[in-house]
């Protein structure tokens, strides 16, 4: 009898190493290496297979779930699964057991974010991309970042661990803003909590950190929002562009000055408008802060154990269940 079929998605998100583990738990992998499965070919892909590793950018919908009638285990590779599997009530629904692999990439996030706020203060694309020629232009005149407010919208694992590289590595002040306060990482880092408002208010530079936006919920920061900020701040998403309402943004931008740092990008004419003022003022890139080979590797192998140990039958599992707190 063949081994049951795992199905793995996705270009380069599951690394070999991961495929050939399901195979000695007894699995066989099936691997589409591919991004942009439509509902129709996940649908099929996903016949007759009892697991799925979700390493591309298709959309599980709840038809898919309703028509993959042997899938028992899904395992989303990364941690915030509720933007990007819609299907998750109806597979949980269906018995179908869904996890996420929290945690492992909290360091190459964290370290983007960083990345993209030391870009915004010493921009040195423009020159990079001209050295040499006979009209390089002369270095931009940077800012250090030792001694600036930041203000955090969310104090998860990724934030706490941008609030410690900025605190203790960067010498940065750094407040935060989240539904419960946590008294041991503010007394072991010297930070303090606020409410947003405050927040928004004193901080230089604020970074958003909290779950994505849920479905018909309201972005986090609206035109509200962006009038109690400071002129001049920098804002900075690596979680979702939804976060943000565009067309308050883009006037913030313009009347107040503000630059922006988003790991993802949107459409729509404000998004075009926003990125018509060029990278020194409003920094857009693809979603990638949270690819790197060591985070990958880590979320993979922890989404392919998950998903063999549900099937297994045991029921100490690695990763998190759908539908509860991160």
């Amino acid at each position: 009898m063949p081994n049951p079929e795992i199905l793995v998605t996705g270009t380069d998100l599951v690394p070999d190493a991961t495929v050939e583990y399901m195979t000695s738990r007894s699995y066989t992998p099936r691997r589409v290496r591919r991004d942009d499965l439509t509902e129709g070919e996940l649908i099929e892909a996903l016949d007759g297979a009892v697991g799925y590793l979700i390493g591309g950018n298709e959309t599980p919908t709840d038809k898919v779930f309703e028509s993959s009638v042997r899938l028992r285990a899904v395992a989303f590779v990364g941690t915030d699964f509720r933007l990007y599997v819609p299907g998750w009530r109806r597979a949980r629904s269906l018995g179908v057991s869904l996890v996420s692999t929290p945690g492992a990439n909290t360091q190459s996030v964290a370290e983007f974010t960083l990345l993209l706020i030391l870009t915004q203060f010493r921009s040195f694309a423009p020159v990079a991309a001209r050295s040499g020629r006979p009209d390089n232009p002369p270095a931009p005149v940077g800012r250090t970042v030792a001694g600036k407010r930041l203000g955090l919208i969310g104090l998860g694992r990724i934030g706490k661990t941008v609030a410690r590289i900025a605190r203790l590595g960067l010498g940065m002040e750094v407040c935060y803003a989240a539904p419960r306060r946590d008294t041991d990482t503010e007394a072991a880092l010297g930070i303090r909590h606020c409410t947003k408002s405050e927040l928004l208010r004193w901080s230089e530079i604020v970074s958003l950190h909290r779950p994505g936006p849920g479905p018909g919920e309201q972005p986090e920061l609206t035109a509200q929002e962006f009038s109690l900020m400071r002129p001049s701040a920098l804002l900075v998403n690596t979680v979702h562009p939804d976060l943000v309402d565009p067309a308050a943004l883009l006037a913030a931008v313009r009347d107040k000055n503000l630059r922006c740092a988003f790991d993802g990008r949107a459409g729509g004419p404000e998004w075009e408008a926003l990125t018509a003022l060029g990278a020194d003022r409003f920094l857009a890139v693809p979603v990638m802060a949270y690819n790197t080979a060591d985070a990958n590797e880590a979320a993979s192998m922890a989404a392919a154990l998950s998903v063999c140990d549900i099937l297994d039958g045991q029921e100490n599992v690695e990763g998190e269940r759908a539908g509860e707190p991160e």
